[in-house]
């Protein structure tokens, strides 16, 4: 599903206009994504929990250059679902 047939499918169940739904959808997204810049965890019931984590630096070989390098360390995020979409799936044969 990409954004405009969420958009599309929640102006429905919603009973707004797609404009306004985008404006929602892209709130809801930037509230989302300033807390994980803070590097706090979300947790929305029935959905998950996306948190941020710290991948640690290593080294990693540059085939271009024939050399190793070191890679940085990063942030990264990790979404978490929770058990019942995890069984949801597994009853799905995904």
């Amino acid at each position: 599903m990409n954004k405009a047939r969420l958009v599309s499918e929640l102006s429905k169940q919603l009973s707004l206009s797609k404009n306004d739904t985008e404006k929602r959808l892209n709130y809801f997204v930037d509230l989302i994504c300033e807390e994980l810049e803070q590097q706090n965890t979300i947790q929305l019931p029935g959905l998950g929990q996306f948190e941020t984590r710290e991948r640690a630096s290593y080294i990693a070989y540059n085939p271009h250059y024939q050399k190793k390098m070191r890679v940085p360390p990063k942030i990264i995020v990790r979404f978490t679902p929770t058990r019942a979409i995890k069984d949801e799936l597994k009853g799905s044969g995904l």
